[in-house]
């Protein structure tokens, strides 16, 4: 069956990364890499591959994908990078259809530092299901975040944080969400529906090493209102401080 596809009017011939422009079928990570991989990177690596078995995309291997970093990285004047790998579908067009095979792109630019050292948090104008798979994976089908992110800003804010079907606190469009009061830390259960952040796991460790009393729950908006400090993580920027919640 004979099958044309053209962009912009002219024969598109590389289809391999189709599926993933298509349906948003593709699992990304994100971090930094100042003058070497994170320490994390293993953790990136499972999450990743994780993330790959919820869509059924073939999965790369952790030497095949340090590899193909470090290549990146080589290539690029700097060494203190924003690095983002995405590993894309290939396959049949016929969106039920599983994919047949994977390729990994990986983004080099360089790292730029948070303007803000505290930022203004709103709260998105529509509500995700905890139940949604897609929630708890880093996938490229991130139309949702595209949109909260772009209220917030128009709001005057920097980040806008999702309530779930129940009002519950989730995460922002590109973070986990933390709150101090006293010597206990809150965060939302991943019940909830949010990712596992591997700087979150870190923060929690990290937390009852000092002291602290750690609650993973189930939590809404008007629970920060009494809170010391709030918040934000993730592997990019690391701990962001939350000044206001602007509702």
């Amino acid at each position: 069956m004979e099958e044309i596809i053209t962009l912009d009017g002219k024969q598109f011939l590389n289809k391999k990364i189709l599926r993933t422009l298509m349906y948003g079928e593709g699992v990304f990570e994100t971090f930094r890499y100042n003058k070497k991989l994170p320490k994390y990177i293993k953790e990136h690596h499972k999450r990743l591959i994780n993330g790959a078995k919820v869509l059924n995309i073939p999965p790369i291997d952790f030497d095949t994908y340090i590899n193909y970093i470090n290549n990146t990285v080589l290539k690029h004047k700097n060494k203190d990078l924003y690095i983002k790998t995405i590993l894309v579908s290939a396959g049949n067009l016929y969106f039920a259809s599983k994919p047949e095979k994977s390729h990994l792109l990986v983004i080099a630019k360089d790292y730029i530092p948070l303007e803000k050292k505290e930022i203004i948090l709103t709260v998105a104008p529509f509500k995700r299901h905890s139940s949604n798979p897609l929630v708890k994976i880093k996938s490229t089908n991130y139309a949702l975040n595209v949109l909260a992110k772009r209220f917030a800003e128009e709001k005057g804010c920097d980040d806008a944080i999702f309530l779930n079907e129940n009002n519950e606190i989730t995460e922002t469009t590109t973070a986990n969400i933390f709150w101090v009061k006293g010597k206990y830390l809150y965060t939302p259960s991943i019940d909830c529906g949010l990712l596992d952040g591997i700087t979150r796991k870190i923060i929690l460790q990290e937390a009852k090493k000092e002291g602290f009393t750690v609650v993973e729950g189930r939590f809404f908006i008007k629970d920060l209102k009494s809170a010391h400090y709030i918040f934000i993580t993730n592997a990019l920027h690391g701990i962001i401080k939350v000044k206001d919640i602007m509702l």
